[in-house]
């Protein structure tokens, strides 16, 4: 094959084989990336700040579920003072989820708050 075809038909490849305009696949997100976000839903349990991880792969905030262990990462970064003040408090927390990818860590689920709101306490109903 003669040498200019060749450099012509790579040059199409790598301008053509994009899967999307920016250039990104996918499956092939820069390590950290958040994944795009789901629609607003809203989750209820105990709102608990100053968690840590190795490395620091966490937001450093946790809503746990009633009679549950462990919880769900929250991103409360738009909404902090909101955060800070219920931080020990049940709440109902309305945000989107996401995906975000730690080195260590891998694929985690992250509820990105855009609302916080004080939830009754289960038992006193």
């Amino acid at each position: 094959m003669h040498p200019l075809i060749l450099i012509l038909v790579s040059l199409i490849c790598l301008a053509g084989c994009s899967g999307n305009n920016n250039g990104e696949s996918p499956t092939t997100r820069p390590a950290g990336a958040a994944a795009p976000a789901t629609r607003p839903t809203t989750f209820t349990g105990t709102l608990r700040g100053g968690m840590m991880a190795i490395g620091g792969e966490t937001t450093g905030w946790t809503l746990v579920g009633d009679a549950q262990t462990g919880g769900i990462q929250v991103d409360v970064s738009r909404i902090r003072d909101q955060a800070q003040k219920h931080d020990g408090k049940r709440v109902s927390i309305t945000g989107r989820m996401t995906e975000k990818n730690y080195v260590e860590s891998g694929r985690t689920q992250v509820l990105v708050a855009e609302k916080i709101e004080s939830a009754p306490d289960p038992a006193t109903r």
